[in-house]
């Protein structure tokens, strides 16, 4: 099951708590001086990206596995403007098993975005490759692909070894007064393939005092920016730069995330 799918609460709680635009204004200074862009977001969630590059001009499809998140996007969209709603779509589908669409009326996109640290919710490098390989096959040629994530380089960091019980995402109020809880423990690791195991709990307790809870397992694979890097060109993308942050630091072994902006061909 996708956590971001068990109940509407959750996708609440992301945007309570998912208020940091300088990915957002990144990319807007990535892309300067390019107007009616036609852009693909896989993982677009809410559309914290998303709707703002719209207000911009450009025209954007979004796809998200999680319905509930593509729900409360919708409902922010329908609050928008005629001419900005008619630029953007919304498709339920995973990102990760299904092709992806070419484009408007048969032409390619002109960017692909790979953000919001999208690639820690996946299980493992095949899936996080995959959505290298899918993006090139979406973009027209000369496309831009955006992809920024957290990294770890080397094995596996110590503190995803522990196997402590830890609160996590989503943990917080909401605005009707329903609480989330949630927890995370590692159950199981593999130091050199930077694979973890992890169960995760989390229980909404309403303010009428029902309760629903779901405990599931998850795999992850924290990537590393030498497999962005190497993902990138085995499927035909020129990077132009790489950056460390989202204020557009060089890179860094020791930066807190891995930018790549790349060309197709």
């Amino acid at each position: 099951m996708n956590l971001y799918d068990f109940d509407a609460h959750v996708a609440e709680y992301y945007d309570q708590s998912q208020v940091d635009t300088a990915d957002v204004d990144l990319i807007r200074r990535l892309i300067a001086g390019r107007r009616g862009l036609r852009i693909l977001e896989p993982f677009c969630g809410t559309g914290r990206i998303l709707i703002p590059l719209a207000q911009d001009g450009h025209t954007l499809v979004g796809i998200d596995q999680a319905r509930v998140m593509l729900e409360r996007a919708q409902a922010k969209i329908d609050r928008l403007e005629a001419e900005v709603r008619g630029r953007i779509r919304l498709l339920h589908a995973d990102a990760t098993a299904s092709d992806w669409p070419g484009g408007f009326d048969g032409v390619g996109f002109d960017l692909v975005i790979l953000g919001g640290n999208c690639f820690y919710e996946l299980p493992g490098p095949e899936g996080q490759e995959g959505c290298i390989r899918r993006a090139a096959a979406s973009l027209v040629p000369g496309g831009h692909v955006y992809v920024d994530n957290d990294h770890m380089e080397g094995d596996l960091d110590k503190t995803w070894q522990r196997p402590i019980v830890q609160p996590s995402f989503p943990t917080g109020l909401c605005m009707d007064g329903s609480r989330l809880e949630s927890t995370i423990q590692t159950i199981r690791y593999d130091v050199p393939h930077r694979a973890v195991w992890f169960r995760r709990w989390t229980r909404l307790t309403r303010p009428d005092g029902g309760v629903l809870e779901r405990d599931v397992l998850q795999r992850k694979h924290p990537v590393s920016a030498g497999e962005v890097r190497s993902w990138l060109e085995k499927h035909g993308f020129t990077i132009l730069c790489q950056l460390g942050d989202r204020a557009g630091s060089d890179y860094k072994p020791d930066s807190p995330r891995a930018i790549f902006w790349a060309r197709k061909g």
